[in-house]
């Protein structure tokens, strides 16, 4: 964009959206500098001289962004997000744990991060989290019988709180069926090569981590 002035995004708006029936505009989503709010002005104003008064909906400088936000304030009270970062922080770094885990549930498979920004992507994180499941009540069994070594982290103790609600699973898997839900809508407008954030990937997430 440069030195490009509100204006000059109107114009080039204009010039490669002519062919389109604007009258069929719902909404702008956008994710730039502050300059796009004197545009979104620019073009409501003119969006009503053409259409008799007609505004667009705004929801936000970035639709994505508020659809994502909307969906985690819907979740909140379950505390999803406070178990799947458990799940996955409990083994994360932690060799001496892992080994105890593969040794007593006979499992190299773990948990995989969850992203607390993009908690629409999140559907390999609850899909792994169902999968291991049955694997984390066996260790947290032996934990408690003194069978394996304590933790003694906050993570663990999120994991075992958890594990006495009797909706758990079916909260996860609600989860991930509103999460799949939404994938087509995420991957026509988020995945462009110009613009988008990039996909969530949990597991290049969980190298980096580990690289870091």
């Amino acid at each position: 964009m440069g030195h490009s002035t509100a204006e000059d995004l109107l114009e080039k708006f204009k010039e490669y959206t002519k062919e389109l029936n604007l009258r069929n505009m719902l909404s702008l989503s956008m994710d730039g500098p502050a300059v796009n709010w004197k545009f979104v002005n620019l073009l409501q104003k003119e969006h009503a001289e053409q259409f008799a008064g007609t505004q667009i909906q705004i929801v936000g400088s970035c639709g994505l962004h508020t659809l994502h936000n909307a969906f985690k304030g819907g979740f909140e009270l379950w505390m999803v997000e406070k178990v799947l970062k458990a799940l996955h922080f409990l083994f994360h770094c932690a060799p001496a744990r892992r080994e105890d885990f593969t040794s007593a549930t006979a499992t190299s498979t773990f948990p995989l991060p969850f992203c607390g920004h993009r908690w629409l992507e999140n559907v390999p994180s609850v899909e792994r989290a169902l999968e291991v499941w049955p694997s984390i009540v066996k260790y947290v069994d032996l934990v408690k019988s003194k069978k394996v070594k304590i933790p003694g982290t906050s993570s663990f103790d999120s994991i075992c709180e958890a594990q006495m609600d009797p909706l758990l699973l079916a909260k996860f898997h609600f989860f991930m069926a509103i999460s799949q839900a939404f994938q087509p809508f995420l991957a026509k407008y988020d995945a462009l090569p110009l613009g988008g954030l990039g996909k969530f990937d949990p597991g290049n997430h969980s190298q980096q981590q580990q690289q870091q």
